[in-house]
Protein backbone atom coordinates (compact mmCIF):
# COMPACT_ATOMS: atom_id res chain seq x y z
CA UNK A 1 0.00 0.00 0.00
CA UNK A 2 1.29 3.48 -0.83
CA UNK A 3 1.68 5.99 1.99
CA UNK A 4 -1.49 7.93 2.88
CA UNK A 5 -1.06 11.65 3.56
CA UNK A 6 -3.40 13.44 5.93
CA UNK A 7 -5.10 16.47 4.42
CA UNK A 8 -4.35 19.56 6.58
CA UNK A 9 -6.37 22.20 4.69
CA UNK A 10 -5.10 25.52 3.40
CA UNK A 11 -5.04 27.31 6.77
CA UNK A 12 -5.69 26.17 10.31
CA UNK A 13 -9.29 25.20 11.02
CA UNK A 14 -10.59 26.24 7.58
CA UNK A 15 -12.73 23.09 7.39
CA UNK A 16 -11.04 21.75 4.24
CA UNK A 17 -8.68 19.22 5.92
CA UNK A 18 -9.34 15.58 6.88
CA UNK A 19 -11.51 14.94 9.90
CA UNK A 20 -9.87 13.48 13.00
CA UNK A 21 -11.33 10.06 12.20
CA UNK A 22 -10.09 10.04 8.60
CA UNK A 23 -6.68 11.32 9.71
CA UNK A 24 -6.41 8.67 12.42
CA UNK A 25 -7.40 5.95 9.94
CA UNK A 26 -4.61 7.03 7.58
CA UNK A 27 -2.11 6.99 10.46
CA UNK A 28 -3.15 3.46 11.43
CA UNK A 29 -2.91 2.22 7.84
CA UNK A 30 0.56 3.69 7.40
CA UNK A 31 1.84 2.06 10.61
CA UNK A 32 0.24 -1.27 9.65
CA UNK A 33 2.15 -1.11 6.37
CA UNK A 34 5.42 -0.52 8.26
CA UNK A 35 4.74 -3.30 10.76
CA UNK A 36 3.90 -5.68 7.93
CA UNK A 37 7.18 -5.04 6.09
CA UNK A 38 9.42 -4.90 9.16
CA UNK A 39 7.55 -7.26 11.45
CA UNK A 40 4.56 -9.54 11.77
CA UNK A 41 1.83 -6.81 11.54
CA UNK A 42 1.76 -6.47 15.33
CA UNK A 43 5.48 -6.37 16.35
CA UNK A 44 8.60 -5.04 14.68
CA UNK A 45 11.35 -7.59 14.13
CA UNK A 46 13.84 -4.93 12.91
CA UNK A 47 14.46 -1.50 14.32
CA UNK A 48 15.51 0.75 11.49
CA UNK A 49 17.29 3.07 13.85
CA UNK A 50 19.68 0.32 15.04
CA UNK A 51 23.39 0.82 14.20
CA UNK A 52 23.68 -2.74 12.84
CA UNK A 53 20.21 -3.86 11.75
CA UNK A 54 19.36 -7.54 11.28
CA UNK A 55 16.86 -8.52 8.60
CA UNK A 56 14.80 -11.69 8.62
CA UNK A 57 12.87 -12.75 5.57
CA UNK A 58 12.97 -11.40 2.01
CA UNK A 59 13.97 -7.85 1.19
CA UNK A 60 12.80 -6.62 -2.20
CA UNK A 61 14.29 -3.40 -3.50
CA UNK A 62 15.48 -1.91 -6.76
CA UNK A 63 18.76 -0.69 -5.23
CA UNK A 64 20.32 -1.09 -1.79
CA UNK A 65 23.30 1.07 -0.89
CA UNK A 66 25.23 -0.15 2.15
CA UNK A 67 28.13 1.95 3.38
CA UNK A 68 29.32 -0.55 6.00
CA UNK A 69 30.10 -4.26 6.20
CA UNK A 70 27.50 -6.83 5.22
CA UNK A 71 27.52 -10.17 7.05
CA UNK A 72 25.41 -12.93 5.52
CA UNK A 73 24.79 -16.06 7.53
CA UNK A 74 23.66 -18.21 4.62
CA UNK A 75 23.53 -18.24 0.81
CA UNK A 76 23.86 -15.22 -1.46
CA UNK A 77 22.17 -15.65 -4.85
CA UNK A 78 22.45 -13.43 -7.91
CA UNK A 79 19.41 -14.83 -9.67
CA UNK A 80 19.60 -13.08 -13.03
CA UNK A 81 21.61 -14.13 -16.11
CA UNK A 82 24.52 -11.78 -16.73
CA UNK A 83 24.60 -10.58 -13.13
CA UNK A 84 27.74 -8.56 -12.29
CA UNK A 85 29.59 -8.49 -8.99
CA UNK A 86 31.60 -5.26 -8.82
CA UNK A 87 34.65 -4.53 -6.67
CA UNK A 88 36.34 -1.22 -5.91
CA UNK A 89 35.26 2.40 -5.54
CA UNK A 90 35.01 2.76 -9.31
CA UNK A 91 33.93 -0.86 -9.95
CA UNK A 92 37.19 -1.36 -11.87
CA UNK A 93 37.22 -5.09 -11.11
CA UNK A 94 34.14 -7.22 -11.69
CA UNK A 95 32.96 -10.79 -12.15
CA UNK A 96 30.21 -11.32 -14.72
CA UNK A 97 27.95 -14.34 -14.83
CA UNK A 98 28.08 -16.02 -18.27
CA UNK A 99 24.90 -18.03 -18.77
CA UNK A 100 25.44 -21.81 -18.52
CA UNK A 101 29.24 -21.28 -18.76
CA UNK A 102 30.86 -19.72 -15.72
CA UNK A 103 32.30 -16.45 -14.47
CA UNK A 104 34.23 -13.85 -16.50
CA UNK A 105 36.91 -11.66 -14.92
CA UNK A 106 37.05 -8.36 -16.76
CA UNK A 107 39.91 -6.87 -18.76
CA UNK A 108 43.52 -7.81 -17.85
CA UNK A 109 42.80 -8.18 -14.15
CA UNK A 110 44.20 -11.24 -12.35
CA UNK A 111 43.19 -13.55 -9.53
CA UNK A 112 45.97 -13.57 -6.94
CA UNK A 113 46.97 -16.32 -4.53
CA UNK A 114 49.00 -15.73 -1.33
CA UNK A 115 50.55 -12.50 -2.69
CA UNK A 116 50.72 -10.40 -5.85
CA UNK A 117 53.43 -12.56 -7.48
CA UNK A 118 51.22 -15.67 -7.63
CA UNK A 119 48.40 -15.02 -10.07
CA UNK A 120 46.38 -16.15 -13.07
CA UNK A 121 45.24 -13.68 -15.70
CA UNK A 122 44.89 -12.87 -19.40
CA UNK A 123 47.16 -10.06 -20.68
CA UNK A 124 45.31 -10.10 -24.00
CA UNK A 125 42.58 -11.91 -25.89
CA UNK A 126 44.68 -14.94 -26.87
CA UNK A 127 47.06 -15.53 -23.93
CA UNK A 128 46.53 -16.95 -20.44
CA UNK A 129 49.34 -16.40 -17.92
CA UNK A 130 49.95 -18.55 -14.84
CA UNK A 131 52.64 -16.83 -12.77
CA UNK A 132 54.50 -18.11 -9.71
CA UNK A 133 57.66 -16.97 -7.95
CA UNK A 134 59.23 -20.42 -7.84
CA UNK A 135 57.12 -23.43 -8.83
CA UNK A 136 53.85 -24.46 -10.45
CA UNK A 137 52.96 -27.98 -9.35
CA UNK A 138 50.53 -30.24 -11.22
CA UNK A 139 49.49 -33.44 -9.42
CA UNK A 140 47.62 -35.98 -11.55
CA UNK A 141 48.01 -39.41 -13.07
CA UNK A 142 48.06 -37.80 -16.53
CA UNK A 143 48.63 -34.28 -17.86
CA UNK A 144 47.30 -34.09 -21.41
CA UNK A 145 48.74 -31.14 -23.37
CA UNK A 146 47.28 -30.57 -26.85
CA UNK A 147 49.69 -27.92 -28.05
CA UNK A 148 53.27 -27.22 -29.04
CA UNK A 149 55.71 -26.72 -26.17
CA UNK A 150 58.14 -23.80 -26.05
CA UNK A 151 60.51 -24.42 -23.13
CA UNK A 152 63.25 -21.86 -22.44
CA UNK A 153 64.59 -23.55 -19.31
CA UNK A 154 66.02 -26.91 -18.37
CA UNK A 155 63.85 -30.04 -18.65
CA UNK A 156 64.44 -32.52 -15.83
CA UNK A 157 62.58 -35.83 -15.94
CA UNK A 158 62.39 -38.49 -13.27
CA UNK A 159 60.78 -41.15 -15.43
CA UNK A 160 60.64 -42.62 -18.89
CA UNK A 161 60.05 -40.31 -21.85
CA UNK A 162 58.13 -41.89 -24.71
CA UNK A 163 57.52 -40.11 -28.00
CA UNK A 164 55.36 -41.16 -30.90
CA UNK A 165 57.41 -39.14 -33.38
CA UNK A 166 60.90 -37.91 -34.05
CA UNK A 167 63.13 -35.89 -31.73
CA UNK A 168 64.58 -33.01 -33.74
CA UNK A 169 67.43 -30.82 -32.47
CA UNK A 170 67.39 -27.54 -34.42
CA UNK A 171 70.66 -26.69 -36.25
CA UNK A 172 73.00 -28.30 -33.70
CA UNK A 173 73.06 -29.59 -30.16
CA UNK A 174 74.45 -32.08 -27.68
CA UNK A 175 73.17 -35.21 -25.98
CA UNK A 176 74.97 -36.39 -22.87
CA UNK A 177 75.03 -37.00 -19.16
CA UNK A 178 75.78 -34.71 -16.24
CA UNK A 179 79.47 -35.67 -16.31
CA UNK A 180 79.76 -35.57 -20.11
CA UNK A 181 77.19 -33.18 -21.53
CA UNK A 182 78.44 -33.43 -25.12
CA UNK A 183 78.98 -37.17 -25.40
CA UNK A 184 77.02 -36.97 -28.66
CA UNK A 185 77.45 -33.72 -30.57
CA UNK A 186 75.09 -33.26 -33.51
CA UNK A 187 76.27 -30.71 -36.06
CA UNK A 188 73.97 -28.65 -38.28
CA UNK A 189 74.91 -30.94 -41.17
CA UNK A 190 73.66 -33.98 -39.25
CA UNK A 191 77.11 -35.43 -38.51
CA UNK A 192 77.31 -37.05 -35.06
CA UNK A 193 80.59 -36.83 -33.14
CA UNK A 194 81.27 -38.89 -30.01
CA UNK A 195 83.47 -37.47 -27.25
CA UNK A 196 84.25 -41.04 -26.08
CA UNK A 197 84.87 -44.29 -27.94
CA UNK A 198 81.44 -45.91 -28.41
CA UNK A 199 81.06 -49.27 -26.66
CA UNK A 200 78.71 -51.47 -28.67
CA UNK A 201 77.39 -54.81 -27.41
CA UNK A 202 78.19 -57.98 -29.32
CA UNK A 203 76.04 -58.45 -32.42
CA UNK A 204 74.61 -54.97 -31.99
CA UNK A 205 75.43 -53.72 -35.51
CA UNK A 206 72.68 -54.43 -38.00
CA UNK A 207 73.96 -55.60 -41.40
CA UNK A 208 72.15 -54.14 -44.39
CA UNK A 209 71.09 -56.36 -47.28
CA UNK A 210 71.27 -55.06 -50.85
CA UNK A 211 71.66 -56.61 -54.28
CA UNK A 212 75.31 -57.27 -53.40
CA UNK A 213 74.44 -59.27 -50.32
CA UNK A 214 75.14 -58.53 -46.68
CA UNK A 215 78.09 -56.31 -45.91
CA UNK A 216 79.50 -53.92 -43.30
CA UNK A 217 80.86 -50.67 -44.71
CA UNK A 218 83.59 -48.62 -43.01
CA UNK A 219 83.90 -45.33 -44.91
CA UNK A 220 87.50 -44.14 -45.23
CA UNK A 221 86.67 -42.15 -48.35
CA UNK A 222 84.29 -42.13 -51.30
CA UNK A 223 80.57 -41.53 -51.06
CA UNK A 224 78.40 -44.59 -50.82
CA UNK A 225 80.49 -47.70 -50.06
CA UNK A 226 78.53 -49.71 -52.56
CA UNK A 227 80.60 -49.30 -55.70
CA UNK A 228 79.59 -46.03 -57.30
CA UNK A 229 82.03 -43.17 -56.66
CA UNK A 230 83.56 -45.15 -53.82
CA UNK A 231 87.17 -45.26 -52.76
CA UNK A 232 89.25 -46.33 -49.76
CA UNK A 233 86.22 -48.15 -48.38
CA UNK A 234 86.57 -51.35 -46.35
CA UNK A 235 83.73 -53.80 -46.76
CA UNK A 236 83.30 -56.87 -44.60
CA UNK A 237 81.31 -59.44 -46.57
CA UNK A 238 79.51 -61.30 -43.81
CA UNK A 239 78.87 -64.41 -45.90
CA UNK A 240 82.59 -65.22 -46.29
CA UNK A 241 84.18 -63.00 -43.63
CA UNK A 242 86.38 -61.44 -46.31
CA UNK A 243 87.66 -57.86 -46.37
CA UNK A 244 87.15 -56.48 -49.87
CA UNK A 245 88.37 -53.18 -51.34
CA UNK A 246 86.18 -51.33 -53.81
CA UNK A 247 89.02 -50.83 -56.33
CA UNK A 248 92.31 -52.57 -57.08
CA UNK A 249 94.18 -49.28 -56.73
CA UNK A 250 93.35 -49.28 -53.03
CA UNK A 251 95.68 -52.27 -52.54
CA UNK A 252 98.80 -50.61 -53.92
CA UNK A 253 101.42 -49.90 -51.28
CA UNK A 254 99.08 -50.81 -48.41
CA UNK A 255 100.11 -52.57 -45.21
CA UNK A 256 97.54 -54.28 -43.00
CA UNK A 257 97.95 -55.32 -39.40
CA UNK A 258 95.76 -58.02 -37.96
CA UNK A 259 95.44 -57.58 -34.19
CA UNK A 260 93.89 -59.68 -31.47
CA UNK A 261 91.46 -58.60 -28.75
CA UNK A 262 94.34 -57.33 -26.59
CA UNK A 263 95.59 -55.06 -29.35
CA UNK A 264 98.66 -57.14 -30.21
CA UNK A 265 99.66 -57.48 -33.88
CA UNK A 266 99.39 -61.14 -34.80
CA UNK A 267 100.02 -60.80 -38.52
CA UNK A 268 101.16 -58.16 -41.02
CA UNK A 269 99.93 -58.25 -44.59
CA UNK A 270 101.78 -56.38 -47.32
CA UNK A 271 99.75 -55.63 -50.40
CA UNK A 272 101.09 -56.28 -53.88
Amino acid sequence: MAIQTIGLGSVADDGTGDSLRVAGDKINDNFLDIYTVLGDTTSLSTFIEAASPTFTGTITAANIDLSGDLAVGDDVSLDSDGAILNFGLNSEVNLTHVHDTGLLLNSTNVIQFFDATQNIGAPDGTTLDINATDEIELNATLVDINANLDVSGTITGGGLMTTGGNIVIPDAGNIGSASDTDSMAIASTGIVTFSQIPALPVNSIEISTTTRGSFLVIEAGGTDGAGANAGDNIIDETDSDDIIFESATDLVGSVFNVIDSSGMVVRTINSV
